[in-house]
């Protein structure tokens, strides 16, 4: 019964949040822990389900030749580098410390959502810029639990850099920092295949379903709305759960 609800759980999540183009880690691993997982189990479930729906993704921009392969390389090195780290440190900080982090950084990404879009026109970074995000998210997406899609996405929009850099980059660096992570979890022992199967399928295919009716139904702007406001629900619950 208890993968049942977690298959459930993760089909409507990924499905809404495909809605609005987006994975549903974040959201996922909260929402796991709240149902009674492990701490550790949400997350390494949560990189694995990155795993799964960026590959969809990914192949299709590659298909595409979407990719600019010098920014998304210079994003995807540092978050594959850093995400074993951040697993690893997870390993030893107190579990509300990190709890309180992933609270911290829903109710981010809810604010987020709210935000208007950065106009202009884009002025080349330096190559460090992306090199650092990448490896600080990697960082943070090892030890929480998620790809780091909906950390990095609204700081490299902060920046300038223009949207569909971004969309056909971030999934590159999604699947590598989210498999990076998932191996350190898988080492450490933080595994459970039938809790990971009952999430990452349901996942996948709900995942797709959703960007097929975003794509032809939705109004994105609305949605994400929306999205900001689950983001919120579940961040403070979250906190309470931790404070």
């Amino acid at each position: 019964m208890e993968y049942l609800v977690v298959a459930t759980v993760s089909a409507i999540t990924s499905f809404i949040f495909a809605l609005g183009g987006i994975g549903s880690a974040i959201i996922l691993v909260p929402l796991l822990n709240l149902l009674g997982i492990p701490f550790p189990l949400a997350r390494s479930t949560g990189l694995f389900t990155n795993v799964i729906s960026s590959t969809g993704l990914l192949f299709n921009n590659l298909k595409n030749r979407r990719l600019d392969w010098k920014f998304a390389l210079s994003l995807t090195g540092g978050a594959f580098i850093f995400s074993p780290i951040g697993a690893v440190v997870s390993h030893y900080v107190p579990q509300k410390w990190v709890g309180l982090l992933l609270s911290f950084f829903l109710l981010y990404a809810g604010t987020v959502m709210y935000l208007p879009k950065k106009e202009g026109q884009f002025k080349e970074k330096p190559l460090w810029v992306p090199i650092l995000i990448g490896s600080s998210v990697g960082f943070i997406s090892g030890m929480l639990g998620v790809g780091g899609g909906s950390i990095a996405s609204p700081l490299l929009m902060l920046l300038g850099y223009p949207p569909t850099l971004i969309i056909s980059s971030i999934p590159l660096m999604v699947f590598f920092s989210s498999l990076s992570g998932f191996l350190a979890y898988w080492k450490m022992g933080a595994v459970n295949w039938l809790l990971i199967l009952s999430a990452a399928l349901p996942a996948f295919f709900a995942g797709y379903l959703g960007a097929h009716v975003a794509h032809n139904l939705m109004n994105t702007k609305q949605i994400k709305k929306v999205l900001g406001l689950f983001y919120f629900i579940v961040g403070f619950k979250f906190l309470l759960k931790w404070l």
